[in-house]
This record gives structure tokens, C-alpha cells and sequence, in this order.
């Protein structure tokens, strides 16, 4: 291969990765909803590309769990209830992890982190847009699995809130708002600073059944 040929070769592999991590952050930041159509065309259009880095993108996120096949289609992700609390489920088991983890070996500083983005997520309340109130929501539940010193846990705990974030898009309008979601993430880490692992774990418990049940109310149907 000359060197002239292999920039080539390697730009829609490199438009794709852009195109993933672009269309990544907007699936994450509520713009879109489960379900919804995500045509090549209009994907590629977005990023300025063509349809094969759009193609590579689309085909990465639905590793991820963001995206799927639509008969020839694409559209993004739409969990059922079983799938919703099965992802809940498994956030649950993760998270109880790194409490427990965390309980034995956090230093002061290491809660003053955790303390804070609960100050951010204070801020945000009257400030920010419900976007940026979830990716302060998402950096909660992530410092308390980095603080866990497990890299396997960690990289498990990020690939679950993204798809806790797909998810979230749908709550939005029937959840209590983020001042409730704010309130328990206080009482988490009110035990959290005691190193009451028992506490912080029933707390979370609670705050993932509050969820859970706005998908029980009316379940997402599987396309």
C-alpha cells in the first residue's frame, strides 16, 4: 500500500468515529426520543458526510444498545418494560458494587468530589437545561463507581448510563423533575459520607424504583 493511498483508506473510518461520538451525545441528551426513525441520509447530513461513515456510526451504537434495525431502517433504541427494568436491574447490581467498595477505602477528599456535583446539580436546578441536569445526573452515578478503584466496574457502570440516558428521554415528562431525582441523590450521599453502605444502597433501591414505576404506568411497547 502507498503512502499516498493510505489517508484514504483510514478518513471514513475517522468521519465515522465523529459522526458516532456526535450522534452518541445528542441520543444521551434527550433530543431524541425511543423509537424514533434515524435515517442514513439524514444522519450523514447532520455531519456533513457521506452514508458509509453514517452507516459505521449507526451500526456502533447498536453494539451499544443506542440504536437498532427497523426492518432496512434504523431508529433509535426502544426498550420495552422488561428491557427497561433488566437495565435497572443491572445499574442496581453495579452500583451496590461500587458502595460497597467505595464505604472501605473513600478518603474525605474523594467525597468532597461527589459533594461537589450535587452543588453543580443545586446550580442547575433554576440554570440549566434538563440535558445538562442528566449529564450531572450520569457524573453522580459515575464518580461513585470511579471512586470504587474497579476499572471493569467502572467501564460496566458507563455503558449501562448510557443507555439509562436513552432511556431517561421518555421520563421526562413524567417524572417529579429533577428536584426529587436531586433530593435523592442528597440522602445517597448523606450515607455515603456516614460509610453506611447498607443505607446508601436502600437509598438508591429507592431511587431507582421511583423510575421504574413511571414505566409501569404506561409500559413502551416493543417495535
Amino acid at each position: 500500500m502507498t503512502p499516498q493511498t493510505q489517508p484514504e483508506k483510514h478518513q471514513p473510518q475517522t468521519r465515522g468515529s465523529e459522526i458516532y461520538e456526535g450522534l452518541k451525545a445528542r441520543l444521551i441528551s434527550h433530543e431524541f426520543r425511543m423509537g424514533d426513525p434515524l435515517r442514513e441520509e439524514d444522519v450523514a447530513t447532520w455531519f456533513g458526510a457521506s452514508r458509509v461513515p453514517a452507516r459505521d456510526a449507526l451500526k456502533r451504537l447498536e453494539s451499544e444498545g443506542l440504536v437498532e434495525r427497523v426492518g432496512r431502517k434504523y431508529a433509535v433504541r426502544n426498550y420495552s418494560y422488561d428491557e427497561v427494568e433488566v437495565t435497572y436491574r443491572i445499574r442496581a447490581a453495579l452500583e451496590h458494587l461500587a458502595v460497597d467498595r467505595l464505604v472501605k477505602s473513600a478518603r474525605d477528599e474523594d467525597l468532597d468530589r461527589i459533594a461537589h456535583v450535587l452543588d453543580r446539580q443545586s446550580g442547575a436546578l433554576a440554570s440549566s437545561s434538563r440535558a445538562e441536569f442528566s449529564a450531572l445526573d450520569a457524573d453522580f452515578h459515575m464518580l461513585i463507581a470511579e471512586l470504587s478503584q474497579n476499572s471493569m466496574l467502572v467501564a460496566e457502570t458507563r455503558r449501562v448510563l448510557d443507555r439509562v440516558r436513552l432511556i431517561r428521554s421518555n421520563e421526562l415528562e413524567r417524572d417529579n423533575g429533577p428536584a426529587a431525582a436531586l433530593a435523592d441523590h442528597q440522602r445517597i450521599f448523606a450515607a455515603l459520607a456516614r460509610r453506611d453502605g447498607a443505607t446508601a444502597k436502600a437509598e438508591l433501591d429507592f431511587h431507582y424504583a421511583t423510575t421504574l414505576r413511571l414505566h409501569e404506568i404506561t409500559p413502551t411497547p416493543k417495535a
